[in-house]
């Protein structure tokens, strides 16, 4: 299997979730083996932040990037699109510090990467697999890869409340299934976080429109109901997806994840990478 990039550019503009900013992104095609970068157009010299786990420098409420002091935040949903649509090599320009959130899901950033035309490249794409299970566990959260063909995703989600409960779901991750069962999955918050977030200097630009919010008895969402009956598991395992983007190669095989988040995503991608840098080290023995 080919690496891949874009055929043209293509721009989206919006509000950031946690900043508040309003933000054009520049999506630019790239030369195979480039890899993903964010660049900061609107700082002096514009620093370039590569897509990669060891630039995660923030797990809260999202998962943020650094080179230095320039950032950017929240980069998950987009990171997402990029998995799911097998782009390896990107330009994405920004200026601001936070893509915008569009719907609160990653099905815009879809969209517009599909307008803007998807091309294979002559290198091969890097793939990351095992051939015995690695675990990552902290408290009532694990996340586990096991051997298995292309990428599926168990995951549950385990919460005291009557508007959750328990949710779960099974998921092939290939282009198709994802278009279908998680792009459109919007992110969630409880009615009672909201002000705690802003307090925090979060959730600045978070409205009905781009999340859904949940009462003790109710959704507060403009439609009144959810996309899917399980929606909140189908967006964290979207959240999961962008994460897993971050190792910077293609993982297969079969993922059961339960009660994450983005600091277990990033510890679990962090085990991963640490495998990977074992195995290779093996090889060039």
């Amino acid at each position: 299997m080919k690496q891949k990039t874009i055929r043209q550019e293509s721009v989206y503009k919006g509000i950031g979730l946690h900043t508040g900013n309003m933000t054009t992104m520049r999506f630019l095609p790239a030369p195979a083996d480039h890899g993903v970068v964010f660049v900061r157009t609107d700082l002096p010299g514009s620093p370039k932040i590569p897509a990669l786990i060891e630039n995660v420098v923030g797990v809260i409420r999202g998962t943020s990037l650094a080179n230095g002091e320039a950032q950017v935040h929240t980069v998950e949903h987009v990171c997402s699109a990029l998995f799911a649509l097998g782009i390896d090599n990107l330009i994405i320009e920004m200026d601001a510090n936070e893509p915008p959130v569009a719907d609160g899901s990653a099905r815009l950033f879809v969209d517009t990467l599909i307008k803007a035309g998807i091309v294979e490249q002559d290198k091969d794409k890097h793939f990351f697999s095992v051939k015995t299970p690695i675990s990552y566990r902290q408290n009532e959260t694990e996340i586990t890869l096991a051997p298995g063909e292309g990428l599926s995703i168990a995951c549950q989600l385990v919460y005291d409340h009557p508007m959750l409960g328990n949710q779960e779901g099974t998921f092939v991750i290939d282009q198709e299934s994802y278009l279908k069962e998680i792009a459109s999955a919007r992110t969630f918050c409880f009615d009672y976080e909201v002000e705690a977030l802003k307090r925090k200097g979060l959730a600045r630009g978070g409205s009905l429109d781009n999340a859904v919010v949940v009462g003790v008895d109710r959704i507060y969402n403009k439609e009144k109901t959810l996309r899917f009956p399980n929606e909140f598991v189908r967006h964290k395992v979207l959240d999961l997806i962008g994460d897993l983007f971050l190792l910077g190669k293609c993982v297969q095989g079969k993922i059961t994840a339960v009660k994450i988040g983005h600091g277990h995503n990033i510890n679990f991608v962090k085990e991963l990478a640490k495998a990977d840098r074992t195995a290779q080290a093996a090889a060039a023995v």
